[in-house]
């Protein structure tokens, strides 16, 4: 059936009609009346924990990682004074060696036989001096003076016979040349003679002085290369020259060393270094003799004391950092060379200064602040901090004794935020 056009049009009327009234009723929201101003509802204050600024003293320390490193002074690297070739490897890397043990033995056979033909020469030549030194014996002189009777008496003997043989040369009874032989006879015979009576002479007169002192001289040169090859034995034995730990060993069985190549190195680990890098802002504050405590992660709640013994003369030109040493105590040889660990130094104690905790203090565009709280409200305040523990920090300027700073949920609130405090000191 066909609707009338006039029905329709009021029907459309109706519609747009309650349609404002409706949108006018849904407006219509809890806390708010019609015709009447919208009620804001009560700002609630804000919890924050808080703390007092107190006069205290405060304990400083300087929390770093350090390198452990062996002192130079107690470090050997031991290289053979000789060439060779390795006969005997008697340690280990790692192994506790002490002064004088035996590291590394050379082919010592060459050097054995040069001692032993020094020995003779030296047995030779001390023979020598004694006899000198003695003088001769009764038996020897006597001996000599018979060679130089028996030399006078051949000398007789030829000039006799040289005389007869010179009546039958006049007589032509012989011949020249016979005689020319018997004559050059009685030559040798009288040098004999000559040399006999001088080693009569010689012998009853005695040692010479000069004679004894060239033999000494002798001797004592010959002592001297003994003592060169003993040496030169010794040294093919290569032995500790401190006691530690052998922490390097480059020697291997049958291997040829040179003379002055690095064979093994051995630290004496009774004590070591510990290596910092100090801050420069805490550099005048570290003196010789100043504490410290080391850690290793790897010995959890182990505490090695010692203190500060060596200072770099320069800083880092990059950091401005400067190199300290701590001399450590380390006879379990719990600490080697090459780990890391984590130092504690304690710096100068500092007496009744201005203080606030750690967690008190915030950073706004680099700037240090704390939220004051006063009469219920908090009030944002820049500060200048100083010195600082780890539950701790110095406030120089910009609070006063007996200020309250909020400690946690204060930061960044506006100026006169109202708080409430939860833990109110």
């Amino acid at each position: 059936m066909k609707r009338h056009p006039k029905s329709i049009s009021k029907t459309s009327t109706l519609i747009i009609f309650t349609l404002p009234v409706c949108l006018t009723l849904a407006g219509c929201t809890k806390g708010t009346v019609p015709g009447d101003a919208t009620v804001e509802p009560e700002p609630q204050p804000v919890p924050v924990q808080v703390a007092k600024a107190e006069l205290t003293t405060l304990h400083p320390q300087l929390d770093l990682v350090g390198t452990i490193i062996a002192i130079p002074e107690r470090t050997a690297v031991v290289s053979p004074q000789l060439g060779g070739w390795v006969e005997k490897l008697a340690v280990v890397e790692g192994q506790t060696v002490k002064a004088g043990d035996l590291l590394v033995q050379l082919d010592a056979r060459a050097a054995r036989t040069d001692v032993e033909r020094a020995s003779a020469i030296v047995a030779e030549k001390e023979s020598a001096v004694k006899r000198l030194k003695r003088g001769y014996l009764p038996q020897e002189i006597e001996t000599a003076r018979q060679d130089r009777d028996k030399a006078k008496a051949a000398v007789d003997g030829l000039r006799g016979e040289l005389a007869a043989l010179d009546d039958l040369l006049k007589r032509q009874e012989i011949s020249p040349v016979a005689y020319e032989t018997k004559a050059k006879a009685l030559t040798a015979a009288e040098a004999a003679l000559a040399s006999a009576d001088a080693h009569l002479k010689l012998f009853e007169q005695g040692t010479a002085t000069e004679l004894v002192d060239e033999a000494q001289s002798l001797l004592e040169v010959a002592q001297a290369d003994l003592e060169h090859m003993k040496l030169t034995l010794e040294w093919c034995s290569i032995t500790s020259p401190i006691d530690g730990v052998v922490v390097q060993l480059l020697a291997h069985q049958g291997q040829f060393f040179d003379r002055a190549v690095p064979l093994a190195t051995v630290i004496d680990m009774s004590n070591v270094f510990v290596q910092l890098r100090i801050p420069s802002r805490n550099f005048a504050d570290v003196q010789l003799g100043t504490p410290v405590d080391v850690q290793l992660n790897a010995l959890p709640g182990q505490a090695f004391r010692g203190d500060i013994s060596r200072i770099s003369g320069q800083a880092d030109p990059l950091t401005g950092n400067v190199i300290v040493f701590a001399k450590i105590e380390n006879e379990a040889h719990l600490l080697r060379p090459g780990l890391s660990c984590e130092v504690r130094v304690s710096l100068p104690v500092v007496s009744q200064v201005l203080t606030i905790p750690v967690a008190a203090v915030a950073d706004n565009s680099g700037t240090p602040v704390v939220t004051v709280i006063r009469d219920g409200k908090a009030y944002e305040t820049e500060v200048q901090t100083g010195i600082e523990t780890r539950e701790l920090v110095q406030v120089r300027k910009g609070l006063a004794a007996g200020d309250i700073v909020a400690t946690a949920g204060g930061y960044g609130l506006p100026t006169g935020t109202l708080v409430t405090v939860s833990n109110g000191k």
